[in-house]
């Protein structure tokens, strides 16, 4: 699948259920938070998933 998402306030709660809901559709992330532990918390979860993601 080819697709991408931008997640916003993805490095805790809501946002974060979203990236990650979206890695396990396939669906490759870009985390944007401001809590930049949060957000990295969220890509390596990603990965493990098996997509490609980064944090900004």
């Amino acid at each position: 699948m080819n697709k991408v998402a931008i997640v916003t306030g993805g490095g805790s709660g809501l946002g974060q259920a979203v990236a990650l809901r979206l890695a396990k559709e396939g669906i490759h992330i870009a985390v944007v938070d401001i809590q930049e532990e949060g957000g990295n918390a969220t890509v390596k979860q990603a990965k493990a998933l098996g997509v490609a993601s980064f944090f900004l």
